[in-house]
């Protein structure tokens, strides 16, 4: 093979891998494979967390994703808050929770209330939280940005 027909297959490749994301893929694999274990002697953390009633953002698709930590609620809106997913937080200390689905409306999603997946925080950046998520025995990172929308506007659309 040509060495410029080598660069394009392996820019080619490059480009799928960066394009591909792993909630993609763990979308795929469905809730059959999606808990996280406690440990029977796991106490939960009760001092103020690192995403305390909060609020951010992340891409997804080529979407904006509204995303609240409130207490011990986690939910997520999609689609201009047409869509969300709601689910409890459990500490386990001040930057890693379990995350267990409650309910979802968004369209196709593969997962059941109960399902869980585990968040570590890993650094934060001005607005960014840097985390890694793992859930069915797969691990990715992520970003969100803290956003200063109030609460009583992210709630609004699902009353």
């Amino acid at each position: 093979m040509k060495p410029l027909k080598k660069q394009l297959l392996l820019a080619s490749i490059i480009l799928l891998g960066l394009t591909t994301n792993a909630q993609d893929y763990l979308m795929k694999l469905g809730y059959a494979s999606a808990n996280v274990e406690l440990a029977e002697n796991f106490k939960e953390y009760k001092s103020v967390p690192t995403l305390y009633n909060q609020n951010f953002t992340y891409k997804y698709k080529g979407e904006e994703v509204l995303v609240s930590f409130k207490e011990n609620e986690h939910v997520e809106y999609y689609s201009n808050k047409e869509h969300y997913i709601k689910s409890t937080v459990i500490w386990l200390n001040k930057n890693e929770c379990l995350i267990t689905l409650t309910e979802s409306t968004l369209p196709n999603f593969p997962f059941k209330p109960g399902n869980s997946l585990k968040m570590k925080i890993t650094e934060i950046k001005g607005k960014y939280v840097y985390y890694e998520s793992t859930l069915g025995g797969r691990t990715w990172e992520g970003k969100m940005k803290q956003t200063d929308v109030v609460e009583e506007d992210l709630f609004a659309s699902t009353k």
